[in-house]
C-alpha cells in the first residue's frame, strides 16, 4: 500500500511512548509507517519540511517535539495488515541517565578508597569512545524503579587496597553476598547491615557476566583509612548527600539531637556508623 516502502521497523524501546506491549500500543516486530501523518523513510528519517525536501532527520523528532502525556496517531503495519494506533506519550526512564541535571552534584561513595557512582550517559559515552563493546549494552535499558548500574569507577591507592591498585570500571554485583539496586541501597548496607570483619565486593566485566572480581578488605582497616584517603585527596565526604537516603537520613536525626554532629556524621562513614549503633563506640 501507499507508505509502505517508506518504512521502518521499530523495535519497542520505549522512544515512541506508552502502551508498548498492548493491544492498543505498539508490539514487537511492528512497521512504523507514519507519525501524525508524516512518512517515515527506510533509514528511519522524515522530510525537514516540504519547502526542503532533500534535507531529512530522525524520525524520533516526531515524538520528542511533543509533551509527555500527550497522544500521537501511528499508522503501523503488523501481521500483514495496516492498524492505526493512538497511543500516550510516557517519560522514558532510562537505567542510565541520557543526561546529566544542569549544576548536578556526581554521586559517589567512597569505602576503602574504591569509588562507586552510577553509570550515566557522560561515563558510557568516554568508555565507548576507548572500548566499544563496554557500557553501550546499557544505553537503551529501561529501569525498574529507582534501580542504577552501579560501577566501580577507580580505587584510591592506599596501603588498604593493596592488589586493587588500577582496578576501574567494573560493575558492581554484591556487597557481602547482598545485592544492592541503586547508590541510595549501598550506603544503606555498608552503615546499617555489615557486621562481618570484612567487606567484600563482587563485580563483573561488561559483556563478561560470569567473570568474577573480588575485593575483600578488613571492616576495621576500612574505617581507620577512611579521614586519610579523603584527606589525601581532597574529598570532603565519603557519599555524596544525595547518596544518602530520606530513610536514612530521618533515622540518625531520630538517634543525634545536636544538629552539629549529624552534620559531621554525613561525611563519614565510621560516624555514621557510629550514630546508627547508637553507641558512640567506633567500630
Amino acid at each position: 500500500g501507499e507508505g509502505e516502502s517508506d518504512a521502518v521497523k521499530e523495535s519497542i524501546d520505549g522512544d515512541c511512548g506508552g502502551g508498548s506491549g498492548g493491544e492498543d500500543g505498539l508490539l514487537a516486530d511492528d512497521v512504523l509507517l507514519t507519525i501524525n501523518g508524516e512518512a517515515i523513510g527506510m533509514d528511519g528519517t522524515i522530510q525537514l519540511s516540504p519547502t526542503r525536501p532533500d534535507e531529512r532527520i530522525n524520525f524520533r523528532s516526531l515524538v520528542t517535539c511533543q509533551r509527555v502525556g500527550s497522544k500521537v496517531t501511528l499508522d503501523v503495519l503488523r501481521n500483514k495488515e495496516r492498524k492505526e494506533l493512538v497511543v500516550p506519550l510516557d517519560m522514558s526512564r532510562f537505567v542510565v541517565p541520557q543526561y546529566d541535571d544542569y549544576d548536578a552534584v556526581p554521586l559517589y561513595c567512597v569505602v576503602g578508597g574504591c569509588v562507586f557512582s552510577p553509570l550515566t550517559l557522560p561515563l558510557v559515552s568516554e568508555k565507548k569512545s576507548k572500548n566499544p563493546s563496554s557500557f553501550g549494552r546499557y544505553f537503551r535499558d529501561q529501569r525498574v524503579g529507582n534501580e542504577q548500574v552501579l560501577v566501580l569507577s577507580k580505587v584510591l591507592n592506599d596501603e588498604v587496597n593493596v592488589g586493587y591498585h588500577g582496578w576501574k570500571n567494573l560493575v558492581l554485583r554484591t556487597v557481602n553476598g547482598m545485592e544492592v539496586s541503586n547508590i541510595q541501597d549501598l550506603v544503606g548496607v555498608l552503615v546499617q547491615r555489615i557486621e562481618s570483619e570484612t567487606v567484600e565486593f563482587r563485580l563483573t566485566v561488561v559483556g563478561q557476566e560470569d567473570a568474577d572480581y573480588v575485593i575483600c578488605m578488613g571492616l576495621d582497616d576500612v574505617l581507620s583509612s577512611e579521614s586519610r584517603i579523603l584527606g589525601r585527596h581532597m574529598i570532603a565526604s565519603w557519599a555524596s548527600t544525595d547518596a544518602l537516603s530520606a530513610g536514612l537520613k530521618g533515622e540518625v536525626e531520630g538517634r543525634e539531637a545536636v544538629e552539629a554532629k549529624r552534620v559531621l556524621s554525613w561525611n563519614s562513614m565510621r560516624a555514621l556508623r557510629d550514630v546508627l549503633r547508637g553507641d558512640g563506640e567506633t567500630t
